[in-house]
């Protein structure tokens, strides 16, 4: 709980600087799995199709715990069987994610 005006204020001030530094960071760990300008336009357009994005807003749902998902030598990054086996980072989702069956 906010205790005054200038503690609000100071809260606001930072969320976007905090908001920032997560995005930069999903980003460099997304270079370290693939570059996206270098994917081929079949692989940009099926990402768009299933709607995938870099950083899951639902931390229960990731490319890391779909079953549609591969990992991959590096660590937080793997590969799609809905992307023809394309790369993708772990943090991400798309549209068709499927929880892995417990075991």
């Amino acid at each position: 709980m906010i205790a005054s005006r200038r503690g609000f204020l100071g809260l606001a001030a930072a969320t976007p600087l905090a908001l920032l530094a997560a995005a930069s960071a999903g980003a460099a760990q997304n270079e370290a799995c693939y570059d996206p300008a270098a994917l081929p336009f079949s692989q940009k357009s099926r990402r768009r199709s299933i709607g995938y994005v870099e950083v899951s807003a639902d931390p229960r749902k990731s490319c890391g715990a779909c079953a549609f998902f591969t990992a991959g030598t590096l660590a937080g990054c793997g590969s799609c069987q809905l992307l023809s086996a394309g790369p993708v980072n772990a943090a991400a989702v798309c549209n068709s994610f499927a929880a892995k069956p417990r075991s």
